[in-house]
């Protein structure tokens, strides 16, 4: 899903920064040229939005979040962390504190979640979520995310469709739901499909595991970012060798990045390679469109927080909406890539788009599955 942008926080432009607890928060930023069709809701109020870490996926969502939420009227205080549940309870405890009229949360875990949802809870401020599928608890207002079973079942399907066999496995935070429901779903594609696969949908991590249609050669975890999924890479080629394996899942585009240049660095030519990724950032249009990749799922943060500020909105604005969004993505590779179908990850072309009304992004549109289990 996510990141390699660990900077992006101290380059952008805030009008004050305090750290308390290891974690950044930061003021306003000013996003000009930027429009939203709910200007008149919620005129005056303030949401504490906490990050779990300094990534481009959250940062790309942040952007979109505060720019509509800016033109809206709104305050947006932002905490950023750096992966570790007491950032996330902190920042919760002091958005309370300042007495914000709503809590968006990128969450570290669900166990560390819980926790939070009951501070919420009981100082009557609702709780949003973003990113992940949180517990469906009291004290939760809404949440978007992505199904990221499907996304992994697309992943899986493509790789079926090109003959993959013997793979690398790629994940993203391991203990995060969203890597987990990847392997799931890709695994599942082929367990679905009547292909032998063995145990492997008991044995994830294990190297070797699977059956005669699918064996997971190597696993390894990059934590979302391009160096740790580099040296991943690396250490697979250099264990199994470049005959050793016939693709990869990579499960999101920063992780693709590192993963491109290993390969590179050992002399392989990536096309020769069955490689799948989730993000469809900018850049992995142009891997598919050269054959550097095979396949991406552009499923974009900016177009999931565009759907949470609709939740924020209607809640402030005490209308019925979707409580539980499951955000929909647009799977492609090189014989289905329409770039102007592609929603952007970046800010001004994402705006762009939306204004322009190139894309669908009303949460009320059956495009955006509600979550039976929480409305």
């Amino acid at each position: 899903m996510h990141k390699d942008d660990q900077s992006w926080c101290g380059v952008m432009k805030r009008s004050r920064l305090t750290f308390i607890a290891g974690f950044a928060f930061m003021g306003a930023i000013d996003f000009a040229g930027t429009a939203t069709n709910a200007a008149d809701v919620g005129k005056g109020k303030v949401v504490g939005y906490y990050m779990d870490a300094a990534d481009d996926y959250y940062k790309a969502a942040f952007q979109v979040f505060k720019t509509l939420g800016t033109k809206a009227g709104w305050q947006v205080l932002d905490a950023v962390g750096q992966g570790t549940a007491p950032e996330q309870i902190a920042a919760v405890e002091n958005f309370i504190t300042q007495k914000v009229d709503a809590i968006v949360v990128v969450q570290n875990s669900p166990e560390t979640t819980s926790e939070c949802l009951k501070k919420a809870l009981a100082a009557g401020i609702p709780e949003f979520h973003t990113s992940h599928r949180p517990p469906i608890e009291p004290g939760l207002a809404g949440y978007t995310t992505f199904d990221f079973v499907a996304d992994g079942e697309a992943a899986g399907q493509s790789a079926m469709k090109h003959g993959v066999k013997r793979l690398v496995m790629i994940e993203g935070k391991l203990g995060q739901g969203s890597a987990a429901g990847q392997t799931q779903g890709f695994l599942q594609a082929y367990k679905k499909a009547g292909k032998d696969i063995g145990s492997l949908l008991d044995s994830v991590g294990i190297k070797g595991a699977g059956g005669k249609d699918l064996q997971v050669v190597f696993w390894g975890s990059g934590n979302w970012f391009a160096d740790p999924a580099k040296k991943v890479m690396a250490d697979a080629i250099t264990t199994l060798g470049p005959d050793g394996f016939d693709g990869a899942y990579v499960q999101n585009d920063e992780m693709m990045t590192g993963a491109l240049q290993a390969m590179e660095e050992a002399g392989l030519d990536s096309s020769k390679y069955w490689l799948g990724a989730s993000n469809g950032k900018e850049k992995s249009w142009d891997w598919v469109a050269q054959g550097k990749t095979t396949m991406d799922v552009n499923q974009c943060p900016t177009l999931e927080a565009d759907i949470l500020f609709q939740e924020v909105s209607a809640y402030f604005d005490k209308k019925p909406y979707k409580k539980g969004v499951f955000v929909k993505f647009i799977p492609f590779e090189k014989d289905t890539l329409d770039k102007s179908k592609m929603i952007p990850w970046i800010l001004d072309d994402y705006m762009k788009k939306r204004e322009a009304h190139a894309f669908n992004y009303d949460i009320n549109s059956p495009d955006f599955r509600a979550d039976p289990e929480f409305q």
